[in-house]
């Protein structure tokens, strides 16, 4: 990874390239990030992050305790998310068991949408080399909660579709829960690839895939619908792709030159029986996730 966004020595640092000036924002005590989001990408983003945290709060996303943050994905039994974070811890022991520790120690490893972090604290916490990227540096629901970490790895507010890295310099770059927030799949791996060096790989966690395009479609008009009754927006402000289908991994392998690796954790017997429900209540059949890890 580029050394130079590491260090939490400076200020700022201008780019060499384009003559930027980009800043870093302290969280608190050693903790803190690079503000690497291009010119070009902060309106976007700024306009991604007025519904996203909007909607995150209301839905009662993060917490005051910072053991809350250092025990995820594990939460307790009230939480009001434990349903989505059970599901997460297991997408997590399915990667781990398959990818990352066959992989051994000291995997350079980027975390792309990490969110509070709690992945790269787990990554870190295996002898990882991580360093976490997120649009986001919000102190409940963003990077700013990787303060309440132990560990200390360098946390980066970047846009996936520009990755501030050198070219050839990541063993892995992990999407965690995020891809399907891409407005173009084909940029966003094209990029993740470009960071990867030879024998690396993509992985994708938790993002919804469904055997056919109208499946999806309908998933995010509803969801489209859910969210304006319940926060009185939409979350469409920046569109989306929200779902992936086999067709389309198949059309990404091939312009991509990736080769993919598709396994299924296993989530419990209600959410295995979930297909064969909908089909007998004639309802659109539902999302599914698996472990994806594409190969170059």
């Amino acid at each position: 990874m580029d050394a130079a966004i590491v260090p939490a020595v400076a200020e700022s640092v201008q780019c060499r390239g384009c003559a930027v000036r980009y800043h870093w924002v302290c969280f608190g005590a050693s903790h803190g990030a690079w503000q690497l989001l291009r010119p070009a990408d902060r309106a976007t983003a700024e306009r991604f992050l007025a519904d996203y945290t909007h909607i995150r709060r209301a839905e009662g996303r993060g917490s005051a305790d910072p053991a809350y943050y250092r025990n995820l994905p594990t939460v307790p039994a009230d939480d009001p998310l434990r349903w989505q974070w059970s599901r997460r811890e297991r997408s997590w022991r399915h990667a781990r068991a398959r990818v990352l520790s066959p992989q051994g120690e000291g995997r350079r490893i980027v975390d792309v949408g990490a969110g509070v972090g709690w992945l790269a604290n787990r990554l870190a916490s295996d002898g990882h080399d991580v360093v976490a990227v997120d649009v986001s540096l919000d102190p409940l629901d963003g990077l700013g909660a990787a303060r309440h970490y132990h560990g200390v790895f360098p946390c980066v507010q970047a846009h996936f579709d520009h990755l501030p890295f050198a070219s050839g310099t990541a063993d892995i770059v992990l999407f965690d829960a995020s891809l399907h927030y891409s407005v173009d799949y084909a940029v966003t791996l094209a990029e993740a690839r470009r960071v990867l060096r030879s024998g690396g790989c993509i992985v994708v966690l938790d993002s919804p895939i469904y055997h056919h395009d109208r499946s999806g479609h309908q998933m995010v008009a509803e969801r489209h619908a859910d969210f304006e009754r319940r926060f009185g927006r939409r979350s469409d402000t920046v569109a989306s792709r929200q779902f992936l289908t086999p067709h389309e991994l198949a059309r990404l392998g091939d312009l991509l030159g990736l080769r993919w690796e598709r396994s299924r954790p296993f989530y419990g017997w209600r959410w295995a029986a979930r297909p064969w429900v909908a089909r007998l209540r004639r309802r659109r059949e539902p999302s599914r996730f698996e472990l994806l890890v594409g190969r170059v």
